[in-house]
Parts: C-alpha cells; sequence; structure tokens
C-alpha cells in the first residue's frame, strides 16, 4: 500500500505543477506526504529485512 501511495502522491505532485494555475497547496499536500511514505516504506524495510529477529 505504500508503494502505491507514493506513486499516487508523486503523480499528483506533478498534476499539480501542470495544471493552470499551478496549484501549490495540493503539490504541498502531496509532497508531505510522499515524505511520510517514503519514511513509513524505510521503517517496514529496516523492520523486516534488516533487523536481527531475537526469539
Amino acid at each position: 500500500m505504500t508503494f502505491a501511495l507514493c506513486l499516487y502522491s508523486a503523480m499528483f505532485m506533478r498534476f499539480a505543477i501542470k495544471v493552470q494555475p499551478r496549484n501549490m497547496l495540493l503539490f504541498a499536500c502531496h509532497f508531505v506526504n510522499e515524505g511520510a511514505q517514503i519514511t513509513q516504506g524505510c521503517r517496514f524495510i529496516k523492520h523486516h529485512y534488516l533487523s536481527k529477529k531475537e526469539q
């Protein structure tokens, strides 16, 4: 889901810049969302693939 939301935010950041007049509020919202989803994806990878499993 995180990967899908990253793509979604990237597409709509581009849309917000290309549309006339430019919608900078929409761009800012998707920019922040992109950062949050990248952070969440990094946390997921770190937890599931890079951390040692202790039992």
